[in-house]
């Protein structure tokens, strides 16, 4: 999946295709790079260098697909377990936590 944002926060996109155990080139922006770890589960490139990401697009299509996979399953893993429901709902519950204790 390829993914060249100018901006973006922590997009559902990409951890939908590291889910799907799916090796992400995307570009070093916000949360982006917590999610795509360069040469593990992914790419990183600078937002705005097309030659960067021709480059590394080439870099890709030159791997063999069993690099691929074993890339896509340290994504898929890595998804699974750090933004899986009852992480992203403990996450929640200490961002509600942490209001409600400062409005007191």
């Amino acid at each position: 999946m390829v993914l060249p944002s100018f901006a973006e926060g922590l997009p559902v996109v990409i951890m939908e295709s590291l889910a799907l155990a799916r090796p992400v080139i995307s570009t070093y922006l916000a949360g982006i790079p917590e999610l795509v770890i360069p040469e593990k589960s992914g790419w990183l490139v600078p937002a705005g260098s097309v030659e960067a990401l021709v480059t590394t697009m080439k870099t890709v299509l030159d791997n063999p697909i069993s690099q691929l996979e074993a890339m896509g399953k340290i994504g898929s893993d890595m998804v699974k377990k750090e933004h899986n429901v009852n992480q992203e709902a403990q996450k929640l519950k200490q961002l509600f936590e942490s209001i409600h204790s400062t409005k007191k």
